[in-house]
């Protein structure tokens, strides 16, 4: 069995400004999965995946839409970097690009 280290978890405050304009709903199912996250160390699919091709993860949630929180694992923490709704299938390059340019300036 894979042991895994427990990080703090940091949100960024654009992406907190982003959370904030989500629906109630969907903000108490992403802290309930970041408290998951901090308890147990990682999140399983569906609720968390690696963004194929970057040093980047998302976390998953389906309500009225598609949410989507991109993180990072920076040094011994977990950095949230942006959150939106998702009007597609795959994810927008735009907002890839978005949290791979505030993780370069973390």
């Amino acid at each position: 069995m894979a042991q895994y280290m427990k990080k703090e978890i940091f949100i960024l405050n654009q992406a907190e400004k982003e959370i904030d304009t989500f629906p109630k709903h969907i903000r108490d199912r992403y802290w309930k999965l970041i408290t998951e996250f901090e308890t147990r160390g990682y999140l399983e699919y569906p609720d968390s995946k690696k963004l194929q091709g970057y040093d980047l993860f998302e976390i998953r949630i389906l309500g009225d839409g598609i949410y989507r929180f991109i993180y990072c694992d920076h040094k011994e923490h977990i950095i949230i970097l942006s959150a939106f709704k998702k009007k597609t299938q795959k994810t927008p390059v735009r907002e890839i690009e978005k949290a791979i340019k505030r993780k370069n300036n973390i």
